[in-house]
C-alpha cells in the first residue's frame, strides 16, 4: 500500500474514534443516560434532597473528581464531589445501602457531628491503636456521620459508639463518639448526643470506681486473699458532692474538693484537699495524698466485673480444692508431722504436731481448725 494512502487511512479512522467519542461525551452529559445510582452519604442541599437519598447517575467526570446527578425538582443536572455519593450501578443494591445507611443512624440520615476537642483522631478502623490515624479533627469541625457500629464501646472508661464520618475535604474514616456533638442542621432542637465538653480524663475519674492495683495482681495469679479483696476497698467519687472516698484496709478518707484542675501533662490536683493524681499510659491511677501528718502513694486500677462475683470464683475455687484434699483421705499420717483429719464443712482436726512447735506452729495451738 502507497505510503500516502495508508497515512490518509490512519487520519480518516483517528477522526473517526475522536468523533465517537465525542458523541458519546455529548449524549451522556445531555441526553438523559443513566450510568448508575448514587446514594447521598453528604447532600449539598438537605432541604433539595436529605442525605441518604438514591439519585440517579447521569456521568462522571475523572478530571473534576465528580458525578452529574438528576436532583427531584431541578431542571438542570448538578455535579457534586464523588466523595459525597456511593455509587452502584444497580439500583437494587442502591436501595439496599441506602436502608443499611439509615438503619446504622436510627432513620436519622442528617446526622452531623463537631468535635469537641482538639486533634480528635479519625481512623482507619473502628479500633484504638495509633497506626490507625489518618486524619485529626480541629475542634469545631464539622463532619457527616455515615454510619455507626451497633454496640457502644468501653475505651478504658469512656463509653460510646464508632462512628463512620466524611469530613468536608473527603475523608472517610472511623471516629469515637464520645467527644462529638451530633446534631440535625434541620432540627436545632435535636442534639442526639453532646461530648463532655471537659476533660476526658476528669470524666474517666469521676464514672469509675477505682481500685488498689493488688485486686489485678490477686486476680491475675488467680489467687485471691479475700481479707485484702473486699468491694467496700477503693476510691468512690461522688461528683454531686464533691467527694471522694478512699477506703483501705489500713485507713479511709473522706477527700472533699471544691474542684480538679489540670496541673501537667495527664496530672490532677483535687483543690481544697492534699490529693495529686497522675494518669498513667497503662490505664493505672497514681495518688498522693495526706493521711494523720503522713504522705501516702497508692496505685489503682479500674476492675472490669462485679468484685462480688471473683469472692464467689475464689470461694468455689477453694472448696473445690478443699474436696479434693478430703476425697484423697480424708485421714493422712506422718511420723514427724502427726495425724490430720479433714472433716465436713471445710474444718480439720490435726494431732500430734509437736515437732513443729514453734517453729513452724506456735505454742498453745489447739487441734480444730
Amino acid at each position: 500500500m502507497p505510503r500516502s494512502l495508508s497515512h490518509a487511512l490512519s487520519i480518516r479512522h483517528s477522526i473517526f474514534l475522536t468523533s465517537l467519542l465525542v458523541t458519546s461525551l455529548v449524549l451522556t452529559a445531555c441526553g438523559g443516560g443513566v450510568i448508575g445510582y448514587g446514594v447521598l452519604l453528604w447532600s449539598p442541599d438537605e432541604n433539595a434532597a436529605p442525605s441518604g437519598d438514591v439519585l440517579e447517575v447521569l456521568s462522571e467526570s475523572e478530571l473534576s473528581d465528580s458525578y452529574t446527578l438528576r436532583f427531584p425538582g431541578t431542571e438542570e443536572p448538578i455535579s457534586i464531589e464523588r466523595w459525597r455519593v456511593e455509587f452502584f450501578s444497580d439500583r437494587t443494591l442502591a436501595d439496599q445501602y441506602a436502608a443499611q445507611y439509615s438503619i446504622a443512624l436510627e432513620g436519622n440520615t442528617r446526622l452531623y457531628a463537631r468535635a469537641v476537642r482538639n486533634a480528635l483522631p479519625m481512623r482507619t478502623e473502628p479500633t484504638s491503636i495509633g497506626e490507625n490515624i489518618i486524619y485529626r479533627l480541629r475542634e469545631n469541625e464539622t463532619i457527616k456521620l455515615i454510619g455507626r457500629l451497633p454496640e457502644e464501646t468501653d475505651l478504658q472508661g469512656l463509653v460510646s459508639y464508632w462512628y463512620e464520618a466524611l469530613t468536608e475535604t473527603g475523608v472517610r474514616a472511623w471516629v469515637f463518639g464520645y467527644t462529638l456533638s451530633i446534631f440535625d442542621p434541620l432540627d436545632t432542637s435535636l442534639v442526639v448526643d453532646t461530648g463532655p465538653g471537659s476533660d476526658p480524663l476528669i470524666d474517666l475519674l469521676l464514672k469509675n470506681v477505682w481500685r488498689p492495683i493488688y485486686f489485678l495482681d490477686m486476680i491475675a495469679n488467680g489467687a485471691i486473699d479475700l481479707s485484702l479483696f473486699r468491694p467496700e476497698y477503693g476510691l468512690f467519687p461522688d461528683p454531686e458532692a464533691h467527694r471522694l472516698d478512699l477506703v483501705l484496709p489500713w485507713h479511709a478518707a473522706i477527700l472533699e474538693y471544691d474542684d480538679i484542675v489540670q496541673v501537667g501533662s495527664r496530672k490532677y490536683l483535687a483543690e481544697g484537699t492534699s490529693l495529686q493524681l497522675a494518669f498513667q499510659r497503662n490505664d493505672e491511677l497514681s495518688i498522693q495524698y495526706l493521711h494523720e501528718g503522713r504522705q501516702y502513694n497508692l496505685a489503682l486500677q479500674r476492675v472490669n466485673g462485679e468484685i462480688e462475683d471473683f469472692i464467689t470464683a475464689e470461694i468455689e475455687r477453694r472448696t473445690a480444692i478443699y474436696d479434693r484434699i478430703r476425697d484423697a483421705g480424708p485421714q493422712f499420717l506422718s511420723d514427724n508431722y502427726g495425724r490430720i483429719e479433714f472433716l465436713e464443712g471445710e474444718k480439720f482436726q490435726w494431732k500430734g504436731f509437736d515437732r513443729l512447735i514453734p517453729s513452724a506452729i506456735p505454742a498453745g495451738t489447739g487441734t480444730l481448725g
